[in-house]
């Protein structure tokens, strides 16, 4: 008994299908290169120290990863980690939900539940911050990372060295 006509066209437009897919348009991003992530950290720790406060300073690419650290030789051993923790949190929320600063999810966030003046969850994420001082960088809308500083009197100075970090590259963004 020989195949129906319909049963072979079937096998053949399911083969043809499978060979040659449609073509697909790769994503094209803006990359954070890390000669303008130096910049930035190093006008933030800059910013901070000619004010007198002994800060660490994290760049972090879209993903999350480690661009850039520096750290001032007095600042205090838990801000490496926090100012990770702050550029780390601005970028994650800044491409997930539009919160392109710690200040704007603490703000998002304060209406829901939380442990004292903070909005931390009961079991905080690895690697979220809840404290004022990450900011995220973007190029034409589109997060391309984050800054994130730490070791100031308050999160509010934190955040205004990490802003100097990014108004100093901000031309090379657009």
């Amino acid at each position: 008994m020989a195949p129906s006509i319909h049963v072979l066209s079937a096998i053949t437009l399911t083969a043809t299908a499978l060979a040659a897919p449609a073509a697909v348009a790769l994503e094209q991003q803006p990359v954070l290169p890390v000669t303008l992530a130096a910049e930035a950290a190093l006008k933030a720790l800059e910013t901070c120290r000619t004010k007198n406060y002994t800060v660490a300073v994290t760049v972090v690419n879209r993903e999350g990863n480690t661009i850039t650290m520096m750290r001032h030789q007095d600042a205090g051993v838990h801000t490496v980690p926090n100012s990770f923790n702050k550029a780390f949190t601005a970028v994650s929320f800044g491409r997930a939900y539009g919160l392109t600063s710690t200040r704007a999810i603490i703000a998002a966030t304060k209406p829901g539940r939380g442990i004292g003046e903070y909005p931390l969850p009961a079991s905080p994420l690895p690697g979220l911050s809840y404290s004022i001082g990450g900011v995220a960088l973007q190029s034409n809308g589109v997060v391309i990372g984050a800054i994130g500083v730490s070791g100031s009197p308050s999160g509010d100075l934190d955040e205004q060295c990490a802003l100097a970090g990014i108004q100093a590259i901000s031309p090379q963004l657009r």
